[in-house]
């Protein structure tokens, strides 16, 4: 089968007092996918940091939120990771459960995005590029990428600003991928363009799908200086006469607030019809010896 039924999450972030209330918020948004026949569910960056709500040894403030999210929110990452995996299972669904932070062996905090699958298996994606914010935290970026099946589809993990980096997207295109998942979370209006231009202008030039997932609302935390997520979810596509999209949008969420899913069917078939004869130069007109020459004048 050449389909692959696809959702993708606007989730709302909430004051998340235990990551039983959490889990049961999550699964709300699976059963809903499931009941519609997605395979797969794609939730944003960092979706568990409402669970900063559920720490009653101190109140949550700009003082605090650095040292809460190395030693509060890591903690509850093996119990959350359990408990998407049982929705996965018990929903036969590929869960992408968005990104949330975790302590590398190493001792870094990590900001990781898990594909979990219905057969209890596990991959990662750690962010690659991290904002001014996350150094501030002490945080580290990652230094691979991931490469996984979903149904027809070669699949990659791209966390917010990751997608704003066309290096990384040609790498996964030259690896096999045709569709890229991107969570995010982004709190201005700046943010939201540069991640959904970089999801459109990924999709157009590697000819493939790009499924994004953003984190909004606002759950008052910290109590001095609340963060409000703002986005819309979003699947995009090449820019063809033979997808048959004069913009690429293959679907977006109506509104910029509360939970609200997208689900589309994509169609791996489709999408090998566009790269095998391209409207407008794609990669089957790629130049790689003028690349590599422009590159070997760039480090010179």
């Amino acid at each position: 089968m050449s389909t692959l039924k696809v959702a993708t999450t606007q989730f709302q972030l909430r004051a998340e007092r235990s990551l039983e209330g959490f889990l049961t918020h999550v699964e709300d948004s699976v059963r809903q996918a499931a009941e519609q026949g997605a395979e797969l569910i794609l939730f944003p960056e960092l979706a568990s940091t409402g669970l900063l709500a559920g720490i009653d040894g101190h109140v949550v403030t700009t003082a605090t939120i650095s040292s809460d999210y190395w030693n509060e929110l890591p903690p509850l990452l093996e119990p959350l990771i359990e408990g998407l995996r049982q929705l996965a299972s018990r929903y036969d669904i590929v869960l992408v459960g968005g990104s949330h932070n975790r302590l590398a062996e190493d001792g870094t905090l990590r900001n990781t995005a898990y594909v979990v699958h219905p057969d209890g298996r596990v991959e990662t994606q750690d962010k690659l590029h991290l904002t001014p914010q996350e150094h501030d935290l002490g945080a580290r970026g990652g230094d691979g990428l991931l490469v996984t099946r979903v149904g027809p589809f070669t699949v990659g993990v791209l966390v917010c600003a990751d997608i704003q980096f066309p290096e990384l997207s040609r790498y996964l295109a030259h690896q096999g991928v045709d569709m890229i998942l991107c969570p995010s979370l982004t709190w201005n209006r700046r943010g939201v363009h540069r991640v959904r231009t970089g999801c459109e202008a990924r999709a157009i030039e590697n000819q493939l799908y790009v499924v994004h997932s953003p984190l909004v609302g606002n759950n008052g935390l910290p109590t001095d200086a609340p963060m409000y997520a703002v986005g819309q979810a979003l699947v995009t596509g090449p820019v063809d006469k033979t997808v048959g999209r004069n913009d690429g949008i293959m679907g977006i969420t109506r509104s910029t607030e509360g939970d609200e899913m997208l689900v589309v069917e994509l169609d791996h078939d489709l999408l090998m019809a566009s790269r095998a004869n391209p409207e407008a130069p794609g990669l089957k007109f790629q130049r790689p010896d003028l690349y590599a020459k422009l590159a070997a004048e760039m480090r010179a």
